[in-house]
Order: C-alpha cells, then structure tokens, then sequence
C-alpha cells in the first residue's frame, strides 16, 4: 500500500517524464516503474517502509545487476516512513547486498519534487 502512494506521488509530481507502471508476473525482479525524462529510459524501483536501506530481494538484485552492466540505467527510490524521507539510489556497478548502496541524494519531508525532478534531469545528463 504504501508503494502505492509512493508511485502516486512521483506520477503527480514529476511533470516531465513519461512513467508506466509494471505489474509483472512473469518476470521476477523487473522493477516497478518505467520512464522517459530527457529522452533518456530508464527503470524505477520503489521502496516505502521503515528499513533504513533498500530491501531488495535477491530477484530485484540479480535484474539490476544485468541490467547495468548492459549500460541500463535503474533508480531505487526508497522512502522511509520513520524518518519521513526519500532516498534516491543509482546503483552503477554490480552489487550483492542492498545495505551496501549508497544514496544520491536524499530529501525530507515534505518533498521539494521541482528538486526531486531536477536531481533526476542532472543523473541522466551525466549518463550521457
């Protein structure tokens, strides 16, 4: 329920991308939303509930992973409801455990989303 709200949130709020969201039974780890911001795709991973870091399963870990290295772009946003605060995460390298990844940027309560957007215009520039 509150991935739910979550991806609400982004939809509404950032204006310049295009998102669908992906309810798939058929392949395990794919993550929850695709978009297009800047003419650049990339995938978003949702996260919201009271663990610190990203709880992936190892499904999600094992799609990032090659979805990377095949020069993809993946973005776990992550908000944490205790600390009333959204984390944006850009793995780039293969990585095993998810409380290993370390955030982009981080935002409080209540959410700056012109900033949310803008910081996500500027990590897919410098994917370029």
């Amino acid at each position: 329920m509150n991935e739910k709200r979550l991806w609400n949130k982004i939809k509404k709020n950032i204006p310049k991308a295009q998102f669908t969201r992906i309810e798939s039974s058929t392949m395990n780890g794919i993550p929850d939303v695709f978009g297009i911001l800047c003419k650049k795709c990339f995938w978003l991973e949702l996260k919201s509930d009271d663990v610190s870091y990203p709880a992936l399963n190892k499904w999600q870990v094992v799609w990032i992973n090659k979805h990377v290295k095949a020069g993809g772009i993946v973005f776990i946003f992550k908000e944490t409801l205790l600390e009333r605060s959204l984390k944006l995460y850009r793995p780039v390298s293969r990585f095993t455990d998810p409380r290993t990844l370390n955030p982009v940027a981080s935002f409080s309560f209540p959410y700056n989303w012109a900033r949310i957007q803008e910081q996500l215009v500027s990590l897919l520039r410098e994917a370029a």
